[in-house]
């Protein structure tokens, strides 16, 4: 078919059915085999699929029905869609494997209780144990059933496929020696019972569930930030149309309308200011706590907040065109892409899972056709035995138990472990890149320099109560600073009248009778015009050159006082800059402020990289850039504006007193926002891997050395064989040696 004639479609799914990893692997496959698909991508973490395909070949409908063939539902129609019903979808599934995960350790404690400790101690005991199997099998496990079922089907399997026959297998033989015993053709055992393995499977139908319910709270978590930033877009907005203003749904506003913008209200699209003057919170772009003044020609972005004046902003991009879409859709991305270890284990697994299934099915068959002097029934034995020894247990809990303790005692001393990729990378690192707001700096203007002018009318003391009776009525950061400040010298306001703000200069008020102006250093000294001594403007000119910013409190005719306000860096960030730096580490600085500042921060740090004025576009762009190199990136960030520089870097750390966006982007967070946490953080992810790679070096190698025994391999030359309780009983040491590995990792430094 022609391009001309194509009807391409792309749109993106929620799916539900969506277990493991390897299921979001199995659907693409499948997806992408159906004629008229030309491309799929499945987002596990988001449980979504994005699909482009040629409409007039295959429909939605179809689509559908091909992912219900490998046991997966795909949702059309408006219903699914938006993040209320994600998070409805999400709740239901969670609340579903709740009730799963109860039943099956309600019923699998005393099954185990009984097999391990009261064997043979009470009559009726197979029995029992099969009474409290049937829910776990039936009701717990019966996704895993179903799930291999439609991949044997479609000639596919994952580990379901491994779980669902290994513990049916258990099940049915366990099962099978219940009857014999009852039917009285193990009458030889008089009060012993023939050993069951109720046990086995199911203690692993449990403990799979287990790790798949903190799974979903994890993923949950990550869409919930991705919510929250969602959030930041308005739904409605307020436009001219016919030379009236109408309010409108944000999703109709269109290129080139004007929108006005009241204080108080979020921007919801991306574009320059046509008339009027205010301050703009842009911190969720930005990063930087200042606002920033706003007057004609000045850019602004979807999701940054008026604070004062009213705007008429022309729109340029709306819709999924702005930067705030775009930050979405890029995390978005990078949650669903998969570290390098996942990877492996998935590309072994999918090797793994039919080739324990083969082994198990060819002794069988062996040992059944050549039985070679073997006792009776050990064909079936064999078959068990590889599929219970062969279990995926030990290899299910490798990677969890390492970085449950690994977390656990990262979190002791505040520092949140998330995945392995930053696990995988973190001895690697070549390069640091800080954000300076909130990471090496505190996040929040302070006074850091108070210049008082007094007269013959007002003394310093006085000159202080004027400034915090005015910046009392100022809910400006600025405002705030100074108020924390003076706040300390128990001062009280007096009465004001007459107050003015003035969008993007400062306030105007009376106090006790007399008329004062305060606001920034431009507008005193351009506009207002006091008298300024030359000592007094290099003063002023001094705090600028510091970076600071400056304002000035004035009368009719004098200036009175001149305060220099900043964004103090952390006490921290000096030591952590050296420490790294000594360790081998390039260090950046990005941030979104202005040259100045940027400079004077570098300098006092010992940084050379120094990028100002960075967007979030320039932050990922710069991270890429270094990976260019063949470098290896740690990210170190807070903000939203952070969040695509945080997902693009190849480690990531977020402060945890920064956006839940930023966090969920991260692959490591320093809940108590101390950079100096990073050092440990890196030694804490290279020791965590370690136990990783041991514990799957022990899985896989413990299968490579037991399967041939279970299989029957040694017993025509030794007469080593393994019956089925000692199967299960190594299954068991498998998995506990990999518990006990991961455990002795919170006993290292």
């Amino acid at each position: 078919m022609s391009t001309e004639n194509k009807a391409v479609s792309n749109h993106t799914y929620p799916v539900m059915g969506m277990t493991c990893a390897a299921c979001a692997v199995s659907l693409e496959t499948y997806l992408g085999s159906q004629k008229g698909v030309e491309k799929v991508v499945v987002s596990y973490p988001n449980q979504s699929v994005f699909v482009r395909f040629d409409a007039g070949v295959i429909t939605e409908v179809r689509l559908t029905e091909a992912a219900k063939e490998i046991g997966y539902e795909l949702l059309l129609g408006d219903a699914a869609k938006g993040s209320d019903a994600a998070a409805l979808r999400a709740a239901q599934s969670k609340h579903h494997l709740k009730i799963k995960l109860l039943v099956a350790a309600l019923c699998t404690i005393p099954i185990f209780l009984i097999s391990m400790f009261f064997m043979n101690q009470f009559p009726h005991e197979g029995l029992i144990q099969f009474l409290l199997a049937l829910p776990v099998i039936l009701f717990s496990g019966r996704d895993f059933y179903t799930s291999a079922l439609k991949k044997l089907r479609h000639k596919q399997s994952n580990m379901d496929s491994l779980v669902a026959m290994s513990t049916a297998t258990a099940f049915v033989y366990s099962t099978y020696q219940m009857t014999l015993f009852y039917l009285g053709q193990h009458a030889h055992h008089h009060n012993n019972h023939p050993h069951y393995y109720f046990e086995s499977a199911t203690v692993i139908i449990t403990l799979i569930l287990l790790g798949k319910y903190l799974e979903e709270r994890a993923k949950n978590r990550s869409a919930q930030a991705i919510n929250d930033l969602l959030s930041l877009q308005p739904t409605q907005a307020t436009v001219i149309r016919n030379n009236q203003e109408i309010t409108i749904p944000t999703a109709e506003i269109l290129l080139g309308d004007f929108v006005i913008i009241k204080p108080g209200e979020r921007i919801p699209i991306d574009g320059k200011v046509r008339s009027g003057q205010s301050h703009i919170d842009e911190s969720a772009i930005t990063g930087e706590p200042i606002a920033s003044a706003k007057t004609k020609g000045s850019p602004v972005f979807a999701g940054s907040i008026n604070q004062e004046g009213n705007l008429k902003i022309l729109a340029e991009k709306v819709g999924s065109q702005t930067l705030l879409s775009q930050i979405v859709a890029r995390v978005e991305q990078a949650l669903g892409s998969k570290p390098q270890i996942q990877q492996l284990a998935d590309r072994i697994s999918s090797i793994f899972v039919p080739t324990v299934m083969i082994l198990a099915v060819v002794s069988a068959l062996f040992w059944y056709i050549f039985p070679l002097n073997t006792p009776q029934g050990f064909a079936l034995t064999t078959f068990i035995n590889v599929l219970i020894i062969a279990c995926p247990c030990a290899l299910g809990l490798a990677t969890p138990t390492a970085l449950t303790v690994g977390i656990g005692k990262g979190a002791k001393h505040g520092i949140l472990v998330k995945d392995a990729q930053a696990l995988e990378l973190a001895g690697k690192l070549t390069d640091i890149v800080f954000d300076k707001t909130g990471t090496l700096t505190q996040g929040k203007p302070a006074v850091e320099a108070v210049h008082l002018f007094p007269t013959d009318l007002l003394d310093e003391a006085q000159i202080r109560q004027v400034l915090f009776t005015l910046e009392k009525q100022s809910e400006h950061p600025l405002a705030q600073a100074v108020v924390d400040y003076l706040s300390q010298s128990d001062i009280l306001p007096q009465a004001i009248a007459q107050f003015t703000n003035l969008p993007g200069k400062g306030i105007t008020a009376n106090v006790n009778n007399q008329h004062y102006q305060l606001g920034s250093w431009d507008w005193i000294a351009t506009t207002i015009q006091p008298q300024i001594s030359n000592e007094q403007k290099l003063l002023a000119q001094n705090l600028l050159n510091d970076a600071q910013t400056v304002i000035a409190l004035c009368n009719e005719s004098r200036l009175l006082a001149m305060l220099g306000l900043a964004d103090p860096v952390k006490d921290s960030a000096k030591t952590t800059v050296s420490q790294l730096q000594k360790e081998g580490y390039r260090v950046h600085l990005l941030t979104g402020d202005n040259p100045q500042t940027a400079l004077k921060i570098a300098s006092a740090l010992g940084i050379d990289n120094v990028i100002a004025q960075a967007l979030p576009d320039t932050k990922l762009n710069y991270i890429k850039s270094l990976q260019a190199q063949n470098r290896i990136v740690a990210m170190v960030g807070d903000g939203i504006n952070d969040a695509q520089a945080l997902a693009q870097a190849n480690v990531s750390f977020a402060m945890g007193t920064g956006t839940a966006l930023a966090m969920e982007s991260a692959g490591v967070t320093l809940t108590n926002g101390q950079i100096t946490q990073i050092p440990q953080a890196i030694a804490l992810s290279k020791q965590t891997l370690r136990t990783i790679h041991g514990n799957l070096v022990w899985a896989f190698g413990y299968n490579l050395l037991a399967i041939p025994l279970a299989m029957g391999a040694f017993f025509p030359w030794f007469g080593l064989t393994l019956n089925p309780m000692v199967a299960g009983a190594a299954m068991s040491f498998s998995s506990i040696s990999v518990v006990l590995n991961s455990l002795w990792l919170a006993k290292r430094k």
